[in-house]
Parts: C-alpha cells; sequence; structure tokens
C-alpha cells in the first residue's frame, strides 16, 4: 500500500478521518465507564442498565442501514450534519440532566446519531476518492485511528479523573459539534461534494439489495464473524471469571490491553505485507486466525496466562486483517449511487455482537466456556464458505467485483 495516496485525499476525507478519531476518543473516555456512573450516582439495577444499553446498540445497528439509504436519497451533507447535532444534543442531555428518563433518553440518542455518522462518513470517502486503493487507504486509516482513540480515551480520561464523571459527557458532545462545523466548512471547501440528486426508495433499494446474493452471503458470513467475535468481550470475563482465575481482574485488563497494541502496532505493517495477496487469500488467513484464537480459548488453562495472551494475539492479528477489509469489499460491491445504503445494510452485521453476548451467556451458563469457543471454530469454518460462497455467485448487472477477486 503506498503512502502517496494520501496525496490524493481532500479535505472531506481528512474531517472524516481526523473526526473519526477526535470523537472516538472523547467517547471511550466516559462510555466504558457508564455502567458505573449509572449504578453509582442513580442506583439502576443491572437489568434495567443492560437494557439501556442493549436497546442502544441495536438501534444503532438498525438506524445506520436507513441513515445509508437517507444519505443516498437526501445527501451526505444534510445526514452528516443532522447526525453531529443529535449527538451534540444526545451527549450534552447525558452531561446536564439528572433524572433517569432523560438520561435514558440521552443514551438512546446517542445510538440513533451515530447510525446517521458512520456509514454516511464511509460512503463519503469513496465519493471523494476515485481511485480504489486510495479508498482502501482511506478505509485503513479510518480504521486504525478509531482503535488509536478507543486504546487513548480510558487513559487519557483515568489520567484526568475525567472517566466516571457525568460532565465528560459535555466534553464529548463539544467534539460532535465541533465535528459539524468541520463539516460545514468542509462542504463549503467542496461544494460539489456531500449533495446528491433525489436517490432510490427504500422499495427499490431493498430491491437491488435482495437480488445481490453475493452482498447477502458476505453481510450473513460478517454477521456471523461479529458473534464469533463478540465472545472476547462480556462472555470471555464470564468464562474466566466462573473458571476461578486468579487475579481475574488483572488478567482481562492485561488481555484488553494486548489487543488494542496489536492491532496499533500492527495493522499497517500486515496491510504492507498482504498488498499484493487476492483478497479471498488475505479472507481466509483472517478467519483461520479466528478459528485459532476460538480453539486456544475453548482449552484454556486459567494457571497459564500466555495461553490466553496468545489467543488474543491471534485473535487481534486476525483483526486487523478482516475488518478494515470488509469495509474494503463493500466499497466494491457497491454501485455507485448506492455506497450509502450498502454500508448502512452491511451494518446490520453489528447485529452479531448483541447475539454473541445473549448467545455466549446462555452456553457458559448450561455447556460451560470449552463447548463455547469449540462452537465458535466450527463456526469460523462456515464462515469461510460463507465467503468463498459470496466470490462465486454472479452479481447483478454493473455490479463491481465479488470477495474473492482483487
Amino acid at each position: 500500500m503506498s503512502w502517496a495516496y494520501l496525496r490524493q485525499f481532500p479535505i472531506l476525507v481528512w474531517i472524516v478521518i481526523l473526526g473519526t478519531f477526535m470523537v472516538r476518543t472523547s467517547f471511550f473516555m466516559v462510555w466504558p465507564f457508564l455502567s458505573i456512573l449509572l449504578y453509582r450516582d442513580y442506583g439502576l439495577s443491572a437489568t434495567l442498565i443492560g437494557l439501556i444499553l442493549g436497546a442502544t446498540a441495536a438501534l444503532s445497528t438498525l438506524v445506520g442501514f436507513y441513515g445509508g439509504w437517507l444519505s443516498d436519497k437526501w445527501g451526505r451533507r444534510s445526514i452528516l450534519l443532522f447526525g453531529c447535532l443529535v449527538s451534540a444534543a444526545s451527549f450534552a442531555l447525558l452531561g446536564l440532566s439528572h433524572q433517569v428518563s432523560w438520561l435514558a433518553l440521552g443514551v438512546i440518542g446517542s445510538g440513533l446519531s451515530y447510525g446517521l455518522i458512520d456509514s454516511p462518513g464511509k460512503a463519503l470517502m469513496a465519493d471523494s476518492l476515485a481511485e480504489p486503493k486510495a479508498r482502501e487507504l482511506a478505509l485503513h486509516l479510518r480504521y486504525f485511528l478509531l482503535n488509536l482513540g478507543a486504546a487513548l480515551g480510558p487513559l487519557i480520561g483515568v489520567s484526568y479523573g475525567l472517566s466516571a464523571r457525568q460532565e465528560t459527557f459535555l466534553l464529548l458532545g463539544a467534539s460532535y459539534l465541533l465535528l459539524g462545523l468541520l463539516f460545514v466548512m468542509g462542504f463549503r471547501l467542496s461544494p460539489c461534494q456531500g449533495i446528491s440528486p433525489s436517490g432510490p426508495g427504500m422499495r427499490a433499494v431493498l430491491r437491488v439489495l435482495g437480488r445481490d446474493r453475493a452482498f447477502l452471503l458476505l453481510t450473513l458470513a460478517n454477521l456471523l464473524l461479529m458473534l464469533v467475535y463478540a465472545q472476547f468481550e462480556s462472555p470471555l470475563i464470564q468464562y474466566l471469571t466462573r473458571a476461578g482465575t486468579p487475579e481475574v481482574a488483572r488478567l482481562v485488563g492485561l488481555l484488553v490491553t494486548t489487543n488494542a497494541l496489536t492491532i496499533v502496532l500492527l495493522q499497517f505493517p500486515l496491510l504492507h505485507l498482504t498488498a499484493s495477496w487476492r483478497i479471498k487469500h488475505r479472507l481466509q488467513l483472517g478467519v483461520a486466525l479466528f478459528l485459532g484464537a476460538q480453539l486456544l480459548f475453548a482449552l484454556g488453562n486459567t494457571a497459564i496466562w500466555w495461553h490466553w495472551i496468545v489467543a488474543v494475539i491471534l485473535l487481534s492479528v486476525g483483526e486487523c486483517i478482516l475488518f478494515p477489509l470488509l469495509n474494503v469489499l463493500i466499497d466494491q460491491m457497491a454501485p455507485a449511487h448506492l455506497k450509502g445504503s450498502y454500508f448502512g445494510a452491511a451494518s446490520l452485521s453489528g447485529l452479531g455482537v448483541a447475539m454473541g453476548a445473549v448467545l455466549g451467556g446462555w452456553m457458559i451458563a448450561h455447556w460451560g466456556g470449552g463447548w463455547l469457543y469449540g462452537v465458535m471454530a466450527l463456526l469460523c469454518l462456515g464462515i469461510l464458505i460463507l465467503y468463498e460462497a459470496s466470490a462465486r455467485v454472479a452479481r447483478p448487472e454493473a455490479a463491481s467485483p465479488c470477495p474473492g477477486e482483487g
């Protein structure tokens, strides 16, 4: 991957990339500690907190599809600016309100706003860069800075005493307001970008998506991949806790740090090493690493920490390869006038995270962690089959390359 493509990035692409870094850093200063704040300051039960956060995640995923389609129909500029405004208002509500009902509204509004920014933002980058390799680099750079923000945010929040304070949401709201102002400036400097003629209606888009079996298979594979990845979060903590792991909190912290550092340190070296590979082979390597991680989790010994660390490194390297690549695939498969709709539809794979948390918890309670991760390893084989099937299915006319190409 040549860094010379950076010179092709117009101002709107840089706003999406650096804006993502800014808001995700602010987001992770406080959001991971939201459960603590709601329990400590407002006495909410674990069930109610879980219900609020689960509804937010589901809403964000569903609105991502709708927001992507709206950006095709009404233009990226209108939806992105509206999303920034809703975000700023939602987080201001979280920072200023002291009633549970208003706080819940702010949390749910934050999920709504993310769905209005994420898919249109990626579609805007695709619109702004004609060269496929430049689009690929932009998507990789965005993903890298998103993870860097996720790693730095909690560190900054804890270091400056901002993490479990309600007022920190005002800083997050201000960052979205600043992002909106940057978009206003960027669209003024690029008056031809972000405005599109009225796109197709929802029924027409659904017909196109329904005929694109390769894309549907890709989205199903992505959903299952997210379900597998979700086992690294809450289910793994439950698994280690139930197994009586000594100093479990310290081990979990070490595993989370290992995941973040692996992604930050290896994403671009891996991109350089695999740049000449066919996409099909990169997909196979990434899923194989996921499979290896699940097997190590299944065979884990709570007395041997290096075993868990190696498993997380395998998972993280697979994540470095797969997650940015999936956005590249969606960009390749989407017709030029439906970039937002395709990115939005692909965001439905995020439902796999919610499904994975529920399934993982149930399987650990009834079957145990070894069975859970053994099943996840088998599921990785199914994911490989789905990716291969997606590559082989004929695309609708005027479609872009399939996953196995390139």
